[in-house]
């Protein structure tokens, strides 16, 4: 019952947020949501089931982001904005997770996650990110608790396609998901969903006049996914996360887990 009080909570913040979604907005709550948008799509969503690494195992792998198709339309007359859907479906992140030690009955870990400065297609974005987790599994059910934060400095043509504006987002949050483990030997199967809360803040400025445009939200979210466990060693997940109001998008991982201790 513990552990039920915080999802109910949750639950009611994203039934607030997403009614509140329906209120007319202005220009300048239109560039606010392009703001916001984008820096949601960035937000280090859990990607993972809770309770999936064991004390010592480390998981190395690649995130694929799905960037849906994003209206960039601002102002009246109509402006169009350069969105993050013009220039890609979809980009990369790395991450990394090392399960620590817990108590009996939990498991725990941390990680980091990571996009170097490479400039693809006239866009660029730097970004580190840090999560920790702790969750209660007794057997196939686990119920975890993650918090994370991020900061990412992002460089693309967005009010003209000769410039290079910035977007600067710190993110931090806390989100709590359920998740319940099949074993099909090799192969076992997670089934997991969750809710959380993300808070951002975006600054956007403008290269040709310095405009700067800023935005702090508070997010509810909610995510399902899929984690599958192959020979011990290889890891896929997949996950889909709903900002209610603002962001709805995929994301996979592909990952390789082993336990470096052992192999010393």
């Amino acid at each position: 019952m513990r552990l039920a009080r915080p999802l109910v909570a949750l639950v009611a913040l994203v039934a607030l947020a997403w009614a509140q979604g329906a209120v007319a907005q202005t220009i300048l709550d239109q560039e606010q949501r392009l703001i916001e948008i984008h820096s949601l799509l960035v937000a280090l969503s859990p990607l993972e089931a809770p309770g999936a690494l064991a004390t010592r195992e480390i998981s190395v792998g690649l995130e694929l982001i799905g960037v849906p198709p994003i209206d960039g339309t601002t102002g009246n007359p109509a402006k169009k904005q350069i969105t993050a859907s013009d220039r890609t479906p979809v980009f990369p992140r790395l991450r990394l997770a090392v399960g620590l030690p817990a108590p009996a009955d939990f498991r725990a870990f941390v990680g980091i996650g990571y996009i170097p400065p490479v400039e693809l297609r006239q866009v660029s974005s730097h970004l580190g990110a840090l999560e920790a987790a702790l969750a209660y599994a007794p057997g196939p059910l686990a119920v975890g608790l993650r918090g994370h934060f991020l900061a990412a400095h992002s460089m693309s043509p967005v009010t003209d396609a000769n410039t290079r504006d910035t977007l600067d987002t710190v993110e931090y949050g806390v989100d709590l998901s359920a998740g319940y483990r099949l074993d099909f030997e090799p192969l076992g199967i997670t089934p997991y969903a969750g809710v959380g809360l993300c808070h951002v803040k975006g600054e956007f400025t403008v290269f040709n006049d310095g405009n700067v445009l800023k935005s702090s939200t508070l997010n509810p979210s909610l995510s399902a996914g899929l984690r599958l466990f192959a020979r011990q060693r290889v890891e896929a997940v997949a996950e889909l996360q709903v900002f209610p109001g603002r962001l709805v998008h995929p994301s996979v991982r592909l990952s390789y887990v082993f336990d470096w201790w052992a192999t010393r």
